[in-house]
């Protein structure tokens, strides 16, 4: 992923930002999905200069989940799953996130296996499908790895808890 590191409010760092998000903006605008995933993620965050803005992330991970970028897909299903920039949809929700995660997402396949993990959005409690999916996240079987520390650590603790109670 590009980032800018940031290190203050210098005029330097502004139009840099700027410039990124321009240059973003142009390859999202031309097609290009992973474009299209950064606009979403820099809404959803509030990253580079750009307001935190759920509607807007939203509409950018749609477009590049059309775009069948797995990391738009994953994002996309995400905030189909928990009604974020709009109204929830776990149908479309977990079928965007079981296509990226057939693609190789580190974040499909997490919520894939947190969804039989807890038994969510509909889906029954599945020991044996969440431990697959959760494997797959965790033990770096995933080709497109967008997963932090922080829910790694989560898929590791799920895991183990699933291997202890022998489910």
């Amino acid at each position: 992923m590009v980032s800018i590191r940031h290190s203050g409010h210098c005029p330097q760092e502004a139009s840099a930002k700027k410039t990124l998000v321009k240059e973003t903006r142009a390859r999202a605008e031309g097609g290009d999905g992973e474009a299209m995933w950064l606009l979403g993620k820099w809404y959803q965050g509030g990253v580079n200069g750009l307001a935190i803005d759920a509607v807007q992330s939203r509409a950018w991970l749609e477009r590049s989940a059309a775009a069948r970028n797995p990391a738009g897909l994953a994002t996309f299903g995400c905030c189909l799953l928990q009604g974020i920039g709009g109204p929830q949809d776990n149908a479309l929700g977990l079928v965007s996130v079981t296509e990226a995660a057939g693609l190789g997402s580190e974040v499909g396949a997490f919520l894939l296996g947190q969804a039989f993990f807890g038994g969510l959005y509909g889906l029954s409690r599945d020991p044996a499908r969440a431990r697959y999916w959760l494997k797959k996240a965790f033990d770096g079987e995933c080709t497109h790895k967008h997963l932090s520390d922080e829910v790694l650590a989560n898929a590791a603790r799920w895991l183990r808890a699933l291997e202890s109670s022998g489910e």
